[in-house]
């Protein structure tokens, strides 16, 4: 009898124990949000959504920002589990899937998030300078962006077949590229961006700028040979010196996330993300395009918890977006 009062006032000593183990929250979930070196879109893009999670889940989810060398680095670092989440471009991404990223390994884990915005090939020069079309970049120095971007692989190959061969390529970030053709210290330049971008824009603040349009013949030749790419119209009034609609190609600025992410973390991240548009905007304009049905312009399988939210508001999900 003794024995058996003993065994059962233990075990109540024991119950709040155990009824508290079970309603104490458990710890967050830490998350790691690849955008790229301080200063441009990528840095603001990843460290705003990244604030936005940690505000929507105060004691779910602690996502970290954390600068890397940018798009195609994003897409190597998913791969190799440094990063949860990441920004990068359709180019970076088909450049992952066919092994140019890591040598002959396809990044088969990176699967789609949200859709950023569409950025248009921007090549400008000073008016100064006399350049208004492509050819005119023959035997001049051009400003192809940071050397490890895919435009800069892209358009080294993609140039020649144009029937254009630059005299010295220019490699650094698009800040410090727009500055060297402010001062002189380049003949013309291109990016990839949704217009305008503040450093092209702080040029035409005190100088006159060209901005190049592309022929139909050469929107064929880029488009043809890299289809993730497509015809596109940069919007008279993007900038001073666009004063009437003109063609060009665009990249989507996307979001990737590792597949090794649950099914129920992503839909749940996905859903509050979509569904607080505000806070998008509050992080940059360009995020209006953040919405749904922009998802169908990944070029890699969907996060299956994507694909749940998707399914769930009514859009249809291809095969080919399908992990």
């Amino acid at each position: 009898m003794k024995k058996l009062v003993l065994i059962l006032f233990v075990a109540l000593l024991a119950f709040p124990l155990i009824a508290n183990g079970s309603t104490e929250s458990a710890a967050p979930m830490q998350l790691t949000f690849g955008s790229a070196s301080a200063g441009g879109n990528f840095y603001l893009i990843g460290a705003g959504l990244s604030n936005v999670i940690n505000n929507l889940f105060p004691n779910k989810y602690i996502v970290t920002s954390t600068e890397t060398g940018g798009g195609s680095a994003n897409v190597t670092l998913i791969q190799t589990g440094d990063i949860d989440f990441g920004i990068t471009m359709s180019s970076s991404i088909a450049d992952g899937l066919n092994g140019k990223l890591i040598e002959g390994v396809p990044t088969d884990k990176v699967r789609g998030f949200l859709p950023i915005y569409p950025s248009l090939f921007t090549a400008y020069a000073l008016e100064s300078t006399g350049i208004k079309t492509l050819q005119d970049f023959n035997g001049k120095t051009v400003g192809f962006g940071s050397r490890g971007g895919a435009p800069y692989a892209i358009f080294m190959d993609l140039f020649p077949k144009m029937g254009i061969q630059v005299g010295t390529v220019f490699t650094d970030s698009h800040n410090a590229t727009a500055a060297a053709i402010s001062n002189g210290q380049i003949d013309a330049a291109f990016c990839f961006s949704l217009p305008p971008f503040p450093a092209i824009s702080e040029i035409e603040a005190t100088k006159a700028v060209n901005f190049i349009a592309l022929t139909e013949e050469e929107q064929k030749i880029i488009c043809e040979a890299y289809p993730f790419y497509k015809p596109a119209v940069m919007p008279a009034g993007s900038y001073k010196g666009v004063t009437e609609d003109y063609a060009t190609v665009s990249d989507w600025f996307l979001t990737i996330v590792s597949a090794d992410l649950s099914e129920d973390v992503v839909y749940e991240i996905t859903k509050a993300l979509f569904e607080n548009n505000e806070a998008l905007l509050s992080i940059y304009a360009g995020l209006a395009y953040v919405q749904p049905e922009n998802c169908l312009v990944f070029n890699c399988p969907l996060h299956p918890g994507v694909i749940k939210y998707l399914e769930e508001v009514g859009i249809s999900v291809p095969a080919s977006l399908r992990p």
